[in-house]
């Protein structure tokens, strides 16, 4: 059970109402979720200031991004691994799979080993994300290599990918949102 139950339309105030019309529009269905309203968008919804920008953050860092969605995927997973987000795990592990990434990486990000057979765009993203959340920062060799091969703009947008999605696993592991019953717990 969730500590933060869904609101039913008829419960909403008017500012909750409008932001959920919005999301609805404007949050499209993908591989691992049937868009709108739902996981940590369902729980932000008690705090709709919050929710709004936030959802909007993320349409610009899945659509308008320099990062390729199996980097971008990756970096999630590695993301849900830190924080123990189960459910953020299994989501994208969706979307990952989706995009091209393969079952023993997935294995791996989620057994916090370093995953085999990565390309060398992936072995980066991994290595410049795996340091960003052991150590909150990155070191000037890691640096030098993702603004050698992205620039200035896809490490902001990277850095910009790993704290939202860190946001959305706290609201999830917060929330206590559990995976499906039919759904192995991916660590």
């Amino acid at each position: 059970m969730t500590r933060f139950p869904p609101i039913r339309p008829q419960d909403m105030y008017f500012e909750q109402k409008q932001v959920a019309e919005a999301i609805n529009r404007r949050r499209k269905p993908s591989a691992s979720s049937k868009g709108g309203l739902t996981g940590p968008f369902a729980h932000l919804l008690y705090v709709p200031g919050i929710l709004d920008p936030l959802q909007m953050l993320g349409e610009h860092l899945r659509f308008d991004t320099g990062i390729p969605p199996k980097l971008r995927e990756l970096a999630i997973l590695i993301t849900a691994r830190h924080l123990q987000a189960p459910f953020e795990f299994h989501v994208h592990a969706i979307e990952a799979r989706e995009f091209g990434i393969a079952e023993e990486v997935i294995a791996a990000v989620a057994a916090k080993r370093q995953p085999p057979k990565l390309d060398d765009d992936e072995v980066l993203v991994h290595d410049f994300c795996t340091e960003l959340h052991a150590r909150g920062r990155v070191s000037d060799e890691v640096f030098a290599r993702a603004e050698k091969r992205f620039g200035k703009a896809v490490i902001l947008d990277l850095v910009a990918t790993c704290g939202y999605y860190a946001m959305l696993a706290m609201v999830l592991n917060v929330t206590q949102t559990v995976l499906p019953a039919d759904i192995t717990p991916p660590f």
